[in-house]
């Protein structure tokens, strides 16, 4: 399926890259991708076989009042094909695309709980610094960590975890 939601993705880029709104859809995308986030019951019925696409392309017109057309487009094509369960993984990957179109380092930070935005967004930040140019980093929870963050950009890890530095005085000890 990454294919197809690629290929959705790569459209929308290619709609909005030469525009002058690429930054303003980036920022919708990822807004949409929370609210279908927070409620993936309205992904579950745009994707029903119970409602006609009539029905569906209605609920998002009353739903998503405001949102840009192209977007709203997007979501009704990819609606109707039967593939509304897989708008997030779309976002993501246009999300992606602006990002490496304007040169932003995507990482993951694991954490034993979900970061909250004022965290994410000062981790970001010293992220950035060390990197030397923009990142973007998206949340992961991994109980295993014990505590502390762990993350990772390419090749770099920078492993601030509990169960990092249990294992370096475990190997120290050991020597």
């Amino acid at each position: 399926m990454k294919e197809i939601t690629s290929r959705y993705a790569e459209a929308l880029f290619s709609l909005k890259r030469d525009s002058s709104s690429l930054k303003e859809s980036q920022k919708e995308i990822k807004e949409l991708r929370k609210i279908f986030n927070e409620n993936p019951d309205f992904l579950v019925v745009l994707d029903s076989s119970y409602k006609t696409n009539e029905e569906k392309i209605e609920i998002i017109d009353k739903t998503l009042v405001g949102v840009d057309d192209e977007i709203k487009s997007l979501i009704k094509i990819v609606t109707q094909n039967h593939r509304a369960l897989y708008l997030i993984e779309i976002f993501d990957g246009f999300n992606s695309l602006v990002n490496e179109y304007y040169g932003v380092k995507e990482g993951l930070v694991y954490s034993t709980e979900r970061l909250t935005e004022k965290q994410l967004e000062k981790l970001n930040l010293s992220i950035s610094e060390v990197e030397k140019m923009p990142t973007e980093l998206k949340n992961i929870i991994d109980p295993s960590l014990l505590g502390g963050v762990k993350v990772v950009i390419n090749d770099h890890v920078y492993d601030g975890s509990i169960k990092h530095h249990l294992e370096d005085m475990r190997l120290t000890l050991l020597k």
